[in-house]
């Protein structure tokens, strides 16, 4: 009898064992199914939270108008999902947030936005109507669809140069209007603010340059800067982010400094030899680019001229009056623009490009540019002039290139009204 019963006693464990591994194996399946259903949900909430961020910024792409709030834009949504924007100005660009929400997922898409160029469509030359024709000379090439007054450029003579060339513009020409194509309705009191009101608004929001040599700051996060009514010298320090840097009298970049994305605003900013960054520099009485330069895409300089004293004598001293220079073997990828509120009728070099220096990108000018080096891309400008052999010509373009042979196909720049726009770049 106890023989028959340890038989019997040890089949039912095994019989205990077998029911209860089969019980753990049929668990397993069903919570490797459940994991697994979890994980392809999340995973395809995460993947739709990307692409309706996208959503987001196309709209911010199609709006008009600057919202500093965050609105929440309609779409065919489905379980909870929820899109916010945000566009604001960040210096002569726009910053868009895009702020997707799957049940607790999120995703936050933000994008420096700019005009959409196309270098196959948009003029590469526009020079405003003032019934003055264009004259090239010397070994100047102007290739791509040039805007002109009277639909036509001529032959010019500059201290013994004629012109070299086979034609006169290596491309199509049309006929310009007496009025450049306007920077967005906005544009003048956006950057008014920056010097007329722009402050960190409490201590948390300053930044520390006299300690810190690193600084980074989210553009997902409030803006922070530096604010001082004396000189600021940038020399060996890294800062890089949502950060706006403000005196009331100069900035002087040094190249030791390492910049990315950030804004510099003052009246007068030097920029020194062989600085390499990307940042945008703002001012309102002088832009000074040192030699060999390398400002990165999208880097920016604005100089801002918010009135013009006409009673101001003319001086012959070049160095004096150019209000944006940009120095030799100097590269800058981005946008140079010089705007004045009140248009004066003298001939000084509001921007001069020195030989040997190169702008990728966009020329907005309504003053006077002087062109000695090249630019691919796009030129919109009141005026072109050549300061040579003491005598200063008139929209003469006197040795230089403007081409849209080497740069991008589709490239950005400052926000013009009325144009499609772009993502120029993706802020982190």
């Amino acid at each position: 009898m106890k023989l028959k019963f340890r038989i019997k006693s040890g089949a039912l464990q095994f019989t205990v064992f077998i029911a209860v591994l089969i019980a753990l194996l049929l668990a397993g399946i069903v919570l490797y199914a459940y994991t697994f259903i979890y994980m392809k949900e999340q995973s395809k909430g995460a993947i739709e939270n990307i692409q309706i961020a996208d959503i987001g910024i196309q709209s911010l792409l199609e709006q008009k108008e600057i919202n500093t709030d965050t609105t929440t834009i309609n779409f065919i949504e489905k379980d909870k999902q929820i899109i916010k924007t945000n566009l604001s100005t960040w210096g002569i660009f726009q910053k868009g947030i895009s702020n997707s929400q799957f049940r607790k997922k999120k995703f936050i898409k933000t994008a420096l936005i700019g005009t959409l160029l196309n270098a196959n469509k948009s003029p590469t030359v526009f020079l405003q109507d003032s019934h003055n024709t264009l004259s090239v000379v010397g070994t100047t090439s102007i290739k791509g669809i040039a805007y002109l007054p009277f639909k036509q450029a001529k032959s010019g003579y500059i201290a013994g140069n004629n012109y070299y060339g086979s034609q006169l513009i290596y491309g199509k020409i049309e006929k310009s209007s007496a009025e450049l194509p306007p920077l967005s309705k906005t544009f003048e009191n956006e950057i008014k603010f920056y010097f007329q009101e722009y402050k960190p608004s409490n201590q948390h929001d300053y930044i520390n340059l006299n300690s810190a040599k690193k600084i980074t700051n989210s553009f997902n996060e409030k803006t922070k800067g530096f604010y001082s009514e004396n000189p600021i010298i940038l020399d060996n320090v890294a800062i890089s982010g949502n950060i706006i840097i403000k005196s009331e009298t100069a900035i002087t970049v040094k190249n030791t400094s390492k910049l990315k994305d950030l804004i510099l605003i003052a009246p007068l900013i030097e920029i020194e030899a062989e600085t390499i960054g990307n940042f945008q520099a703002i001012a309102t009485k002088k832009i000074t680019v040192g030699e060999n330069c390398n400002l990165e895409f999208p880097s920016a300089l604005l100089l801002f001229q918010d009135s013009i004293d006409s009673s101001k004598p003319i001086s012959n001293d070049i160095s004096t009056n150019n209000d944006i220079f940009i120095n030799t073997g100097t590269t800058i990828k981005g946008s140079v623009v010089y705007y004045q509120t009140k248009e004066s009728s003298d001939f000084r070099s509001q921007i001069t490009l020195e030989k040997n220096a190169r702008i990728k990108g966009q020329v907005y000018c309504n003053g006077n540019f002087e062109i000695k080096g090249i630019v691919s891309g796009s030129v919109i400008t009141k005026q072109f002039v050549a300061n040579q052999s003491g005598s200063i010509f008139i929209n003469h373009v006197f040795n230089a290139t403007i081409e849209n042979e080497n740069i991008p196909e589709l490239y950005g720049g400052i926000i013009l009204e009325k144009q499609p726009k772009t993502v120029l770049k993706w802020l982190y």
